[in-house]
């Protein structure tokens, strides 16, 4: 119960305060006896019903208490004889005794907003998102070799940008992945593991198709392509660096990218502003 957390805060506080001042003879919450843990319960209880109460009136509350109980003022605290130093007026208090009700006062409101544990979990669990679905791969899907992959990571999703496959991941997921692919995510142990094929539903429940051969023939296709455009793209830078006549740079620059040149230049000059150009606009 978030009472008695709050109890348990401000006696440990108070335990605290008591050390700093040379009082080590405060016991810890666990070890307290009932009656010093029921006085902190009642304190609680009641700043918690007079949200407006003063250190002066905490204080007048566990005087009334303690009398209540047979009490009596002592210079040295006594549980056995219920003495207590503090059983007096709150105006005859030291000012370090008087400190304690403003503790313990500033722990309850600052703590009395908070959810009870119960009601915070429960409130989680309401809250909390529903878990992505997961492709499903059946046995006969699997091409020889292969090598089944889990994500394990902490993300709830995961997407390669290091190896060029274009595959995403969602927690939990298995893919069943070439064995040069599998190892190069195998490599990474806090994100991946040997996962386990998943069965084949029953017929009344096809498998969703997994989809990830196709995204790997996509990536497969994009790094050719880029790679053709590379290649094409230095197959023109190299011809622009065997030309040996300003006249034909000043062509190709004209032909090509509606550019005229100054053909006044020195010609490395000028075959630099084309290859500027074939940077810029590439293989057109």
């Amino acid at each position: 119960m978030k009472r008695e957390l709050i109890a348990l805060v401000a006696h440990e506080i108070n335990r605290a305060y008591c050390a700093s001042l040379g009082d080590d003879s405060q016991p810890a919450w666990a070890d307290a006896p009932e009656w010093q843990q029921q006085s902190a319960l009642a304190g609680v209880d009641m700043h918690l019903a007079n949200p407006d109460a003063t250190p002066e009136q905490s204080h007048a509350s566990w005087l009334e208490q303690k009398l209540a109980d047979g009490w009596a003022y002592g210079e040295v605290k006594d549980a056995e004889k219920k003495l207590h130093p503090c059983c007096r007026p709150y105006e005859e208090l030291p000012p370090e005794q008087k400190s304690k009700d403003y503790l313990f006062r500033g722990v309850v409101h600052a703590l009395k907003d908070l959810p009870d544990a119960e009601e915070a979990v429960r409130e989680f669990i309401e809250n909390m998102p529903a878990a992505p679905s997961v492709p499903v791969v059946t046995l006969q899907d699997v091409p020889q070799g292969h090598v089944a992959v889990a994500y394990v990571g902490r993300r709830p999703d995961f997407t390669d940008r290091v190896y060029g496959t274009g595959l995403t991941f969602v927690q939990g997921q298995v893919r069943v992945l070439p064995p040069d692919i599998a190892r190069k995510f195998l490599r990474h142990p806090d994100q991946f593991a040997e996962g386990t094929i998943p069965v084949a539903p029953p017929a009344e429940q096809p498998a969703q198709t997994d989809d990830t051969a196709e995204i790997l023939a996509q990536a497969a296709k994009a790094q050719q392509e880029k790679h053709e455009e590379h290649s094409n793209l230095q197959d023109v830078r190299d011809q622009v660096t065997h030309m040996t006549s300003k006249e034909a740079l000043a062509h190709f620059a004209l032909t090509n990218f509606k550019q005229k040149l100054d053909k006044r230049g020195a010609i490395d000059d000028l075959r630099a502003q084309v290859l500027q150009l074939v940077d810029q606009f590439g293989v057109v």
